[in-house]
């Protein structure tokens, strides 16, 4: 977009000391202030709104003024108005009036909207008390037709610059802004992103739009793509991203073809924190209390001496001395001969590490975070701007009175009858830190190139013991757990932003990203012990799982790069651009893992194995009562290639002054090959996976202005879903004894998708909006997890449905209370309903590796709530410094998996309250109290959707936490 240059300069009138006029005041002449036909601001104010030339708090004056266009006279709504030097910034009502409360001095003020050279007002002075008219007159700007702010940026973070963002924007899309954030108890993307329109976040950082699952959700960093550090998802956690880091995420819910098509639901677009005008530097620490956890005792064990940072130091690492071939006893080495009892039981010693648990104190969760930033004039219009972030946190989830049931139909009856009932301790110990920069460097008002670094890194630290209550037939038994798993995501991004007036304006946007992520589970270790009836004692189990050692790590590499250009064609009122572009996004990712177990030795004493864990697996056991052996599997390991080539064209045409039209193309080329290989038989065969596609995703997004302060929206386009690479992989994996085992399938297959959407919007002032949108979504072979039966609890696996379809209504509001009392003015009610319904049609007899599978052949999308509720009350006292927020959320009963031979499982609603206040004290500090989950109901999972006491597969709680922050701002 072409950049704004100073245009005339404006000089304020009237005289800036004078009182405010009284309310039956006689509008000023056009030469005190306001422009000649335009309405007085006081008239023009309305019966609801509080007139601009309200008196000012205490110690400050007010500078309040109408914004209008030079030759119609009209208000400009949404105009801005920033004082020079600062970071205060107000956008223009309906009215086109303003108003801002400075301390006293002497201001320039920068005045500016899009199609409209700016103006900048002089020596606008400021009297403690009294209140001065400023009125600008803007003049059309016919040479340029989009118009961004250099050195003053529009700041995307506050409420207000979210709405007249999205109003202008060419799709359907929500967002919530840092300000918002701020106001909540969130900590990271994860959290915040429940605060959108038809989101929400399962398992505490992966993001639903509209109900649909992660798969249909994609994640871009300042527009590129992001690798994801979890080896069994695609999807980015958002819980990397601390919310310092932020300025906003806007979730776009239809497609244009400027951006990447593999989404359903929507495209979660981060934005990281824009440059500061001036110097800032920003500390903040927080301390929290969960009612579940902090101040008792844990269960943990011994682990390494940075686990506080999220890092294993080597504690848990693999040995040295653990050969790279498989370790078998009378296995062959690849130098000849085979390996022997005495190198077998020296193996086993070098690799057993603690089984044992002990019992912790829980301190308080913390955290703490320092920002410092500015931009610094290099002389003539050269600027170089910086930020940079640190933050870290600690925090302990519990998940107390935690139960797994275990249900089968009955052999006669077919009614579900629970067989197992398993109850679970466990507190997970969660560290994140990250750190943030970015470098920006503007050589004059058209150029700017922008170097971007983020690493971020998080842990889940976990040990849990489960105990397993059997209904009939099978003994009793105790499972420990011990797990370690540390993320990370590494990211470095080249971007620059370039306008050429000899090209009549013609603008380049490039962007080069390289990231790598990573995912590290080293020696997670299991123990189960089953009772014997007879005598009530309980002997160590040596099970599949049972005397476990895992290890397993992935890395995932991105790089790649983008490139558009924008051209206008026309200008005016009616203009058009033509914008076209394209990307090449290339990802590796290789996934390894070593298994090995202890096994009882052969003519051991089975008393012997009563031991407690720490007793049994001894060095003088090793290789007397038990032994060591590798049980490595076939397709533990794989590498895959994802690359991506993309190229679009669209157009955005301004048909007439009140319709707007987004039409254009875009065609994805994907190239994935997925290789699971023996790592250690080179000659074994090899499961391939090769799929080459090229797609046409066509998209239209008409703009209807159906008044100055309202719009229509109607979106049509066709978008897809591709597989995970873990789904395609046919790698066995188990969380613990008690869990069901995951295996991919290499014959999956995309999912395409067609999108309508149709959305009416209003927005009342700058800071209020209302919406109501209607969505219709057909998928074609949808990818569907479903439980084939075993002999455990069952195995997942993935298949494509035949079809299936999602339609939707949501609603939205934000409004002020000042209309009902002046006295509610400082108060704002917000929500967002979403109400969804869909079916999924799957072939009943649908049979993977030869097992029919038997399911549910229709039943709701996977993943999808019925309804989303997102309530709350805003108040914030300018005058006092206070502020607070009450929020509540709500989802309805939503799919988790397809079952077969029984019901589905469903988790079941769960509310949640979150209250923040906060007091500023003075002009530096802030001080905030949050309790989050303040009704700690339980999250709840049933065999079937009714909610039932009898037909819980899982259930536990996660406690009240209360936290209390202060934060310095320079």
């Amino acid at each position: 977009m072409a950049p704004l240059c100073w245009g005339a300069t404006a000089l304020a009138q009237g005289d800036p000391g004078a009182a405010a006029p009284p309310p039956d005041a006689a509008p000023p002449p056009a030469g005190a202030g306001t422009p000649a036909g335009a309405a007085p601001a006081e008239d023009a104010a309305g019966l609801d709104a509080p007139s601009p030339s309200r008196p000012p708090p205490a110690g400050k004056g007010v500078v309040w003024g109408v914004v209008t266009d030079s030759a119609t006279k009209e208000p400009v709504f949404d105009a801005q108005v920033s004082v020079v030097g600062t970071k205060l910034k107000v956008i223009a009502d309906l009215d086109g009036r303003y108003r801002l409360e400075l301390p006293p001095g002497s201001y320039q003020l920068r005045v500016w909207y899009e199609a409209y050279k700016p103006q900048r007002v002089q020596d606008v002075r400021v009297t403690a008390g009294q209140v001065s008219q400023v009125d600008v007159g803007l003049e059309p700007d016919q040479q340029v037709e989009d118009v961004v702010e250099v050195e003053f940026e529009p700041e995307r973070a506050s409420v207000a610059a979210q709405l007249l963002i999205r109003k202008n924007a060419a799709h359907v899309g929500d967002a919530v802004g840092a300000k918002e954030i701020a106001k909540t108890p969130d900590r990271n993307a994860a959290e915040a992103a429940k605060r959108i329109v038809g989101a929400t976040v399962v398992d505490g950082r992966y993001v639903y739009v509209r109900g649909l699952g992660e798969r249909y959700t994609n994640a871009l960093l300042n527009g590129a793509p992001l690798p994801s550090p979890e080896p069994d998802r695609q999807a980015v956690p958002l819980d990397l991203f601390p919310s310092l880091v932020l300025s906003d995420i806007t979730v776009v819910k239809t497609f244009t073809p400027d951006i990447p098509g593999d989404f359903a639901g929507g495209s979660v677009q981060i934005n990281t924190r824009e440059l500061p005008t001036k110097f800032l530097f920003q500390a903040s620490l927080s301390l929290g209390l969960n009612s579940r956890a902090t101040f008792r005792d844990r269960l943990s064990y011994e682990g390494s001496g940075t686990d506080w940072l999220g890092i294993d130091g080597g504690a848990r690492a693999l040995p040295d001395e653990i050969p790279d071939y498989k370790v078998l006893r009378l296995g062959p080495k690849p130098g000849g001969g085979t390996i022997s009892r005495d190198e077998m039981t020296a193996y086993g010693r070098a690799i057993n590490s603690s089984m044992a648990t002990t019992r912790s104190f829980t301190p308080p969760n913390g955290s703490g975070s320092v920002v410092v930033g500015d931009t610094l004039k290099l002389g003539g219009e050269r600027r170089l701007g910086y930020i940079a972030t640190l933050s870290y946190g600690r925090k302990f989830s519990p998940r107390e009175n935690e139960t797994l049931g275990v249900f089968d139909p009955h052999p006669q009856t077919g009614e579900l009858v629970r067989v197992s009932e398993i109850t679970t301790e466990s507190v997970r110990d969660q560290v994140s830190w990250g750190s943030f920069g970015s470098v920006t460097y503007n050589p004059d008002q058209d150029h700017k190139v922008t170097l971007t670094g983020l690493h971020s890194r998080s842990s889940d630290d976990l040990a849990s013991q489960a105990d397993g209550n059997p209904s009939s037939g099978d003994s009793a038994f105790r499972d420990t757990m011990l797990r370690f798993i540390s993320r990370s995501l590494t990211l470095g991004q080249l971007q620059g932003e370039h306008r050429f007036g000899a090209l009549g304006g013609g603008t380049v946007d490039w962007k080069a990203s390289l990231s790598l992520a990573t995912s590290d589970e080293p020696d997670t270790r299991e123990t189960v012990y089953i009772r014997d009836d007879a005598s009530g004692a309980f002997s160590w189990d040596e099970g599949t799982l049972s005397g476990a050692h895992f290890f397993s790590d992935m890395t995932d590499t991105n790089y790649g790069g983008q490139l558009s250009y924008t051209q206008p064609l026309v200008r005016g009122d009616t203009p058009t651009r033509l914008k076209a572009g394209g990307l090449l996004n290339f990802r590796e990712r290789e996934f390894n893992t070593r298994r090995f177990r202890f096994k009882q030795r052969q003519g051991a004493d089975p008393i012997l194995l009563r031991q407690e864990p720490e007793a049994l697996f001894s060095d003088e056991n090793i290789g007397s009562v038990v032994e060591l052996e590798e049980i490595t599997r076939q397709t533990d390991s794989y590498t895959a290639n994802n690359n991506l080539y993309a190229g679009y064209v669209m157009t955005d045409t301004a048909v007439t002054r009140w319709l707007r039209a987004v039409l254009g193309a875009r065609i994805e080329a994907s190239s994935l090959t997925l290789r699971a290989f023996d790592r250690y038989s080179p000659a074994s065969p090899e499961i391939n996976v090769e799929s080459d596609k090229i797609d046409l995703l066509p998209a239209l997004n008409v703009i209807v202005k159906t008044t100055s302060n309202s719009n229509v929206r109607l979106g049509v386009a066709k978008t897809l879903a591709r597989p995970q690479l873990r789904e395609l992989s046919p790698t066995l994996y188990q969380e613990g004894y008690s869990g069901r085992e995951v295996q991919g399938n290499p014959e999956l297959r995309r999912t395409s998708v067609i999108n309508g959407d149709l959305r009416f919007e209003v927005f009342p002032t700058a800071g209020e909006v209302a919406a109501v949108s209607v969505f219709y979504k057909h998928f074609q072979e949808p990818i569907e997890e479903v439980i084939i039966p075993n002999s455990g609890r069952g195995r997942l696996t993935y298949v494509n449905g035949d079809a299936g379809y999602v339609a939707g209504v949501e609603l939205e509001l934000r409004k002020g209370l000042g209309f009902i009392s002046p006295i509610l003015r400082e108060i704002t009610a917000l929500g967002n309903l979403t109400f969804v319904t869909s079916e999924v049609t799957i072939d009943p007899e649908v049979r993977v590796g030869g097992i029919t599978i038997q399911s549910s052949p229709k039943h709701p999308l996977q993943g999808q709530s019925p309804f989303v509720v997102n309530l709350g009350l805003d108040y914030t006292g300018e005058s006092t410094g206070t502020s607070a927020r009450l929020l509540y959320n709500v989802f309805g009963v939503r799919l988790r998996r397809v079952g077969s031979n029984r019901p589905d499982e469903y988790e079941q609603p769960r509310h949640q309250i979150d209250l923040t206040v906060a007091q500023r004290l003075g002009e530096h500090v802030e001080l905030k109290l949050a309790g989050e989950n303040l009704i700690d109901a339980p999250v709840r999972i049933t065999q079937g959707r009714e909610n039932d006491e009898d037909n819980i597969v899982n259930q536990y709680s996660n406690g009240t936490t209360v936290t209390l922050s202060a934060s310095y701002t320079y």
